[in-house]
């Protein structure tokens, strides 16, 4: 065991990067990984080359428990030397609002191991899996950001491990029906500049527009980004007729949360 040393902290975070001093022969694909206590042969463990500098970084596992550092030698899969670590048990919370607005962004407080591609996201409650939905990764830094979803109900922020995309925290929120207002002129004059008064939810790439009335979904003229407050300005088209105000938004192009007639002339 004299061939190789291993200098870690006596115990770790579930989940959480630490780093491991080591000294070695560095011989081709010499590797330190972390595997269970008791384990008789690496299966693919968390592991680095020593072809870099010492220390080297490992993710621990999610799972707590006694657990062993080895230096294993790539030219013979032998273990030159090994030590003792403990993982803990997972540490994290989550803090967001009880209710948010459907398709508004919101903030996000956590606390946890922060791992490689550790992600908080917010799913429909009794899902089992992350599909897609709203989502930030925790190297970011907390508070971070989410955007609700447009279908009002029940719903957990999940804490999720990149090591095995575990859940590891969670927390309720209610998702309120979206409502929307706008308030402007009954009409104005071709060309004209007027000012729409909003609100709703504010989220990103949310925006107002005009366009003539019936239009399909996503359809724009004259806009302007609600991230800029309310109210916003339009610029009216050049050919008189029936239009619509409406609050729309880039990221989901086939919905239209609110509408109002105004009349050009």
């Amino acid at each position: 065991m004299g061939e190789a040393t291993l200098d870690a902290p006596a115990e770790v975070a579930a989940g959480a990067k630490f780093d491991v001093s080591w000294t070695g022969p560095k011989g081709l694909q010499d590797y330190v990984t972390i595997v269970a206590a008791g384990a008789t042969k690496w299966t693919n463990e968390p592991y680095f080359y020593t072809t870099g500098s010492s220390p080297g970084s490992l993710v621990a596992p999610v799972k707590d428990g006694a657990y062993a550092l080895w230096y294993v030698s790539g030219a013979t899969d032998t273990v030159l030397a090994r030590r003792a670590i403990r993982v803990t048990p997972f540490v994290g919370a989550l803090g967001g609002p009880a209710e948010v607005m459907a398709g508004s962004s919101f903030e996000v407080a956590w606390n946890g191991p922060n791992g490689p591609q550790d992600y908080v996201t917010i799913v429909a409650v009794g899902t089992t899996k992350w599909t897609n939905e709203s989502y930030f990764y925790t190297a970011n830094g907390t508070p971070g950001k989410l955007v609700a979803p447009l279908e009002p109900g029940s719903y957990q922020l999940w804490y999720v491990t990149g090591a095995d995309d575990s859940t590891q925290a969670t927390a309720p929120i209610t998702v309120t029906p979206y409502a929307v207002t706008l308030d402007a002129p009954a009409q104005v004059a071709k060309g004209a500049t007027f000012q729409v008064a909003w609100t709703g939810p504010n989220g990103p790439q949310d925006y107002v527009t005009i366009v003539a009335a019936g239009s399909a979904a996503g359809t724009y003229a004259s806009y302007a980004y609600v991230v800029n407050g309310s109210p916003v300005t339009l610029t009216a088209p050049p050919t008189a007729g029936n239009y619509e105000i409406r609050y729309q938004s880039d990221r989901i192009k086939n919905v239209v949360f609110g509408t109002r007639a105004i009349t050009v002339h």
